[in-house]
């Protein structure tokens, strides 16, 4: 167990050298110019921009809250549409079966 806490404790110290030397580099970046495209989205503690707020509309008379549509209601077939339907199926599938052989 021991061996496992020195390596964890080895790689902790490492990772905080590295963490430095990455903040020291972004330093240095930062005074010799702009961050390029690539280096802005490696870093991820970047505030994004803020966007542009829309211009103000002028104030016009407010309109009357529009009303919801209504749904479209489905068509209810009467006993007779529904029998003639079934004659027209029954005749089509007929059809295709003398087609088929």
């Amino acid at each position: 167990m021991s061996e496992i806490t020195k390596a964890i404790a080895a790689r902790q110290t490492q990772i905080t050298q590295l963490q430095s030397e990455i903040a020291t580099l972004q330093r240095a970046a930062s005074i010799v110019g702009p961050p390029a495209k690539a280096a802005a989205k490696a870093t991820p503690k970047q505030k994004p921009k803020a966007k542009p707020q829309p211009k103000p509309k002028p104030k016009t008379k407010p309109k009357a809250t529009p009303t919801p549509k209504a749904t479209q209601q489905r068509h209810q077939w009467s006993a007779a549409e529904k029998a003639a339907i079934g004659r027209r199926m029954k005749a089509y599938w007929a059809k295709q079966r003398k087609a088929k052989g």
